[in-house]
């Protein structure tokens, strides 16, 4: 059953409260930092986390993607106090827990598929959780700067529920459905392989062949590297190709041919050999580029056109298709594709000639038949596409994990398949039992969207109870109120950059602007973990019990002092909503020295754009004007105050922006040209759709 869900306006934080006899645990909130991309930090990785993704799409290497505004510009020369901002920023922004939830009732029933959908919907977990703790999909959509997300639940070999969430485009607001069609990425690869299996079942090609025997208009270069490339080598990753993803094609580019794309001839480099054929796993999207030509040469058809006839049909896959570039009048319900900062990207989405690899656009609820045809072939049973025997070829792993375009994982000693996606904008990913009919499939329209799509994995695992896929949580130690108040104070790591950390009845609260207050759970020697991530908080220098300072374990070299609460910035004002006095010193600080970081443009955008995001557009617009007044001819400053007015429905005041960002553009000389395209974009798209007479 396929439910709408359109999240609404993100509301306001909300922190439920926790019954008196359960442990006490601390809140933090602490004062704005600046997100910039600069040499340090290029694209706001700040934590980057190698970790082995071999199904990963085209990252290899995939970091901690923190989600930041559209500060596109380089800033020289970091200060110490810049850099630990920056970090406490993305800190911040991945960690935030908005809405935690602690419960020792009993659980309700989840007899129902609303039922369940609703607690998957409240329990999200991320990697490292304290037990008793979770957060909302709502608000984690909002922290990570996913505007969409798409998801499908399989229960008992059939589809429990459907839904979306957020919006398919930031620019337009319209919501996302079941029906929406997403770019699953490197999940067209598993979908994609049925179409070799079928053609091998028909006898049309063979897996175990060398590829160049039906392989016609592109010839694989000469190597000295042992060994036969075949189809089934090149499905399981094992034909020592080079070529791992790719970063697409703008709408308006010119888009090259599938053989050009091997020739190297497009923006990834020319196919080739560079490994012994069989010798490890070695991802190569590549290589499926090259089998996508070769099932054309030996079928006589276009790639749409055998996986429309040999999988898309048969399956039932309506809402499914490999055209690309995508028809869009014929495909309305489709998501644009999203940046870090949940911004549209230029052109709406990329294009992916490389069909085989990353080329599908499809809905979590059809993926679901794909699943649902492959659990059939793990059961021994013939599917609509393969048959048993052909199924079992598929299902087969090498080096452990890797099948024919799946990757096979154990968890609780029970198989699973499964694999994920990443192309620009869009990040998925799914994963189905072998047995019992069980399975997920999540799919978002960002660049962020990694990080939810494990977190929802993992609260449907533990709505559904699938054993093996939650890791165990941290224990909270309970603390006494007067332990817990010790604590409470303001800490400082440099100016207008402020921890404040007060004790609200049962617990303390820290609060960092524009972040709202967020629950810390003490556990054991003065170290308090950040509820619904990986980091923790150590207070140090305890005088009379009383610490002195606190540092955060991303930076654990970054102290932050105890300060006098009369040692006021311009922070503060903004945190107990003086907004006036705010603006009045920003703009003070910033004629005294207009290079102060503190005043920076980018600074104080980050801070205008996060307080929209958490409903405080009263306070945003004030800020916005005063980024305006001080940086006059900026057109970032305008965009910024164009989206503050856009998300407060002041269609005319957004107009009014969006035309003076339009004018500043070509003379602004801080823009790249990638920002000169991503602003002009926008700009034209928004004031496009408000002239059309939209909210």
């Amino acid at each position: 059953m396929n439910r709408q869900y359109t999240a609404p306006a993100r509301d306001p934080i909300t922190i439920v409260r926790q019954p008196a006899e359960t442990p006490k645990f601390l809140t933090f909130t602490m004062g704005i930092g600046c997100t910039t991309r600069s040499p340090a930090f290029p694209t706001c990785n700040y934590s980057r986390r190698t970790a082995y993704h071999p199904n990963a799409g085209h990252r290899s290497q995939r970091p901690n993607h923190f989600p930041c505004v559209s500060v596109d510009r380089t800033i020289q020369g970091l200060n110490p106090m810049s850099i630990r901002l920056a970090f406490t920023t993305a800190m911040m922004i991945f960690v935030c827990t908005l809405t935690t939830q602690r419960s020792h009732a009993a659980p309700p029933q989840l007899d129902t598929p609303e039922a369940r959908q609703a607690a998957v919907e409240r329990s999200l977990l991320a990697e490292t959780w304290v037990e008793g703790h979770a957060f909302g999909l709502r608000e984690r959509m909002g922290i990570l700067d996913v505007p969409g997300i798409s998801v499908a639940v399989i229960r008992n070999g059939q589809l429990d529920w459907a839904a979306g969430y957020g919006v398919r485009d930031e620019v337009s607001g319209q919501p996302v459905t079941a029906e929406t069609l997403f770019q699953a990425a490197s999940i067209s690869k598993p979908v994609a392989a049925l179409a070799t299996l079928r053609l091998a079942q028909e006898g049309i090609i063979d897996l175990d062949a060398p590829i160049q025997d039906f392989l016609v208009s592109f010839e694989l270069p000469e190597s000295s590297f042992k060994g036969t490339v075949t189809p089934r080598t090149v499905l399981n990753h094992t034909a020592g190709l080079n070529v791992s993803g790719f970063p697409g094609y703008q709408i308006d580019e010119p888009i090259p041919t599938a053989v050009e794309l091997l020739e190297g001839k497009g923006n990834t480099d020319a196919l080739a050999r560079i490994e012994h054929v069989n010798s490890r796993f070695r991802y190569s999207g590549g290589g499926s580029t090259m089998l996508q030509v070769a099932l054309s040469d030996a079928t006589g058809l276009d790639f749409n056109s055998i996986m429309q006839s040999r999988v898309l049909t048969p399956l039932g896959m309506t809402q499914s298709t490999y055209e690309q570039p995508l028809p869009i009048e014929s495909w309305p319900n489709h998501s644009a594709a999203h940046d870090y900062s949940g911004r549209r990207i230029v052109g709406g989405f990329h294009v992916y000639p490389e069909q085989f690899p990353a080329g599908l656009w499809t809905t979590p609820s059809d993926l679901t038949k794909f699943v649902l045809e492959v659990q059939a072939l793990a059961a021994g049973h013939d599917g609509k596409v393969l048959n048993a025997e052909m199924g079992k070829e598929m299902l087969s792993p090498v080096f452990g994990r890797v099948g024919l375009g799946l990757f096979i994982n154990e968890y609780d000693g029970q198989p699973w398949f499964g694999h994920s996606g990443s192309n620009f904008g869009f990040k998925c990913d799914f994963r189905a039992s072998f047995s019992g009919g069980n399975g997920v499939i999540v799919m978002t329209n960002g660049d962020t969207g990694y990080e939810l799509c494990q977190d929802v994995i993992r609260a449907v695992a533990k709505v559904y109870q699938w054993p093996g896929m939650i890791p165990e949580p941290v224990k909270e130690v309970p603390m006494a109120p007067d332990e817990l108040r010790q604590y409470a104070g303001d800490y400082a790591y440099g100016p207008d950059e402020v921890a404040f950390i007060s004790f609200d009845e049962e617990r303390l609260m820290v609060q960092q602007l524009p972040y709202p207050q967020m629950p810390l759970a003490p556990i054991g020697n003065q170290r308090f973990q950040i509820v619904g991530t990986e980091y923790h908080v150590d207070f140090s220098d305890l005088e009379s019990g009383t610490p002195q300072s606190m540092s955060m374990s991303f930076a654990p070299d970054q102290h932050a002092k105890r300060v006098e609460t009369d040692d006021a910035w311009p922070v503060q004002d903004l945190l107990h909503e003086n907004t006036a006095e705010a603006v009045r010193r920003y703009l003070q600080m910033h004629e005294a020295d207009p290079n102060d970081p503190v005043v920076g443009r980018a600074r104080l955008t980050q801070m205008a754009m996060s307080i929209q995001m958490y409903n405080q557009p009263e306070t945003a617009q004030a800020l916005s004007e005063c980024i305006t007044a001080m940086y006059p001819t900026d057109a970032l400053a305008w965009d910024a105050l164009g989206q503050t007015h856009f998300q407060r429905g002041a269609t005319q005041q957004a107009i009014d922006a969006y035309e003076a960002c339009l004018r500043l553009i070509p003379e602004d000389t801080s823009l790249t040209e990638a920002d000169r395209d991503q602003l002009q974009s926008r700009a034209i798209a928004r004031l496009h759709w408000l002239r059309a007479g939209h909210p």
